[in-house]
């Protein structure tokens, strides 16, 4: 019995656990993999993700992400160099066509067109090394202190790499733009030829996570890119949102093409089944007051929606603060809503994240300084008046003293004079007493 009541209690504390869906972190194929949140940065879980590979066409991202800073969409491009004998895929651009950067744009995230990525590195920069250089001051922008970039394709050289993590940021930075997000979406185009609008060139989207018709069609997904060459093997990036939050995955080194959507997939349900997406701050919320001096203090806000990420169940346990880094504000001015200072917030005493400090209220060092010597000369003619009450509450009590003397030496005066008067009466009454007396003898 006592067996049977055991197994009941088992169970029953089985079914009332919270349920997150998988529990384990889905096996991928990748040799290195990272997923992080889109919103924070934060990788949330991944094998290998400072470990660098050969990224492939997935390097196309970052060129997308250069080219849309850079330049105008309907710029016009003329093809100065023949692109027939590029190495790897192209949608087979001519010396001499016309065509705009959004259409080079499509060409390159759609059919990873090599000779897109030169047209578009040559119209920027002028050369593929020189738009190198622009890829990695852009990666070092980002913080992607592991990667290196020789060309603007993804095409194999020892020193083009990069690792998980940071092609993760990669896609974080670009999707922050609506015209990646859009180009990068787009399903299929044809792109006909300023100069030619009889030549046309037709571009499908390689990325099946966002094909309606595809098996591995996924209905959180936002956009993404693959890559591969013999070297790299198979590489993947992708962006899903759901409920809200975004989800950045990575693949680098894959052994299966196909497996990757089914990969891509399984972390992405495993991240939004299993973690829960906090608000630390949300956008415009008062964060903190800065005192300025004793007396005058400052409200601080943040003007984006700080996130954390950590798993389900956790939440309780979670514990975070800001931390202002101190600056003396007692000289300066600034305006509603200037960034006035930066901040540090922890959490469960672990440096998280950076963060730039806005101003609640504005202040006019001008005004300030005129306040405080109006106050200043305020209090100095209170000083005064203070003084002159005081001096003249003296002055009322010497008189009132001397007014008391006064009356008090009067009296003593009138008391001698009322007691002489007295005195005289009753001498004039013993007189007429006597005198009363030798009356009565004579008779």
């Amino acid at each position: 019995m006592i067996k049977k009541i055991k197994y009941l209690v088992i169970l029953l504390f089985l079914f009332c656990r919270p349920v997150y869906g998988e529990t384990i972190i889905p096996e991928i194929n990748a040799q290195g993999y990272a997923v992080i949140d889109a919103e924070s940065g934060q990788v949330l879980f991944g094998k290998d993700i400072d470990t660098k590979f050969e990224p492939a066409s997935t390097t196309k991202v970052i060129t997308a992400l250069i080219v849309l800073e850079k330049s105008d969409l309907y710029e016009e491009v003329t093809i100065r160099e023949n692109f027939t004998d590029i190495d790897g895929s192209a949608i087979g651009l001519l010396k001499g066509d016309v065509v705009t950067v959004y259409d080079l744009l499509l060409g390159l995230m759609l059919e990873s067109g090599n000779d897109c990525a030169n047209a578009l590195a040559y119209h920027v920069s002028g050369s593929i090394e020189e738009f190198a250089e622009l890829m990695n001051e852009k990666a070092r922008e980002l913080g992607a202190i592991d990667t290196n970039f020789k060309n603007p394709s993804g095409l194999p050289d020892e020193e083009h790499y990069t690792t998980p993590r940071d092609l993760a940021l990669f896609l974080r930075e670009a999707i922050k733009n609506p015209d990646f997000i859009n180009i990068a979406a787009t399903e299929n185009k044809t792109i006909s030829m300023i100069n030619n609008s009889e030549r046309t060139l037709t571009v499908n989207n390689k990325n099946y996570l966002i094909n309606k018709n595809s098996e591995f069609y996924y209905e959180y997904a936002l956009c993404g890119k693959s890559g591969y060459t013999m070297r790299a093997n198979h590489t993947f990036l992708a962006a899903a949102k759901k409920d809200g939050n975004t989800l950045i995955g990575s693949f680098l080194k894959a052994s299966d093409k196909e497996q990757n959507y089914k990969d891509m997939k399984s972390i992405f349900n495993y991240g939004f089944n299993n973690y829960s997406f906090i608000d630390l701050y949300n956008t415009n919320e008062k964060v903190a007051t800065y005192y300025i001096t004793n007396n005058e203090r400052i409200p601080l806000f943040v003007n984006e929606t700080i996130k954390y990420v950590t798993e389900k169940g956790n939440e309780d346990n979670l514990n975070y603060n800001l931390k202002i880094k101190d600056d003396d504000l007692s000289n300066k001015s600034f305006k509603k809503g200037e960034k006035i200072l930066d901040g540090t917030i922890y959490v469960n005493n672990q440096e998280y994240i950076d963060v730039d400090l806005y101003a609640g209220e504005s202040r006019d060092l001008r005004i300030s300084s005129e306040s405080s010597s109006d106050i200043t000369k305020t209090t100095h003619k209170e000083e005064v008046n203070e003084n002159k009450e005081e001096k003249n509450d003296k002055s009322n009590f010497a008189k009132i003293g001397i007014l008391g003397i006064m009356v008090f030496i009067a009296l003593r005066i009138r008391r001698k004079i009322i007691l002489k008067r007295i005195k005289r009466k009753k001498m004039l009454m013993r007189k007429k007493k006597i005198m009363r007396n030798i009356n009565k003898r004579k008779i």
